[in-house]
């Protein structure tokens, strides 16, 4: 099985050199299991976010990853990335 590309927003970027680095390598490492299975929700906190089409998003602690699965092009659109009191604003 093939791999999906994984693209990081500049938001995302900047939320991860600004958050303590144990929570940084938490958001990495999950993402990073997302690039081989992005479908299974067991071992990852994962849903698809309602009304959004191919939006999910992913739990690590207090953060969430908002991200986009593009099936054609095997890539994983990182979003946003942000603490859960103010992702979803």
């Amino acid at each position: 099985m093939a791999r999906y590309r994984v693209i990081l927003s500049k938001g995302t970027y900047k939320f991860l050199t600004e958050t303590d680095r144990e929570l940084s390598l938490r958001i990495l490492e999950e993402i990073s299991d997302l690039q081989n299975f992005p479908f299974l929700t067991k071992p990852h906190d994962l849903a698809k976010l309602k009304g959004r089409k191919n939006f999910y998003r992913l739990r690590v602690g207090n953060s969430r990853v908002i991200f986009k699965i593009d099936k054609a092009t095997r890539t994983i659109s990182v979003e946003k990335t942000g603490y859960r009191k103010s992702i979803y604003k």
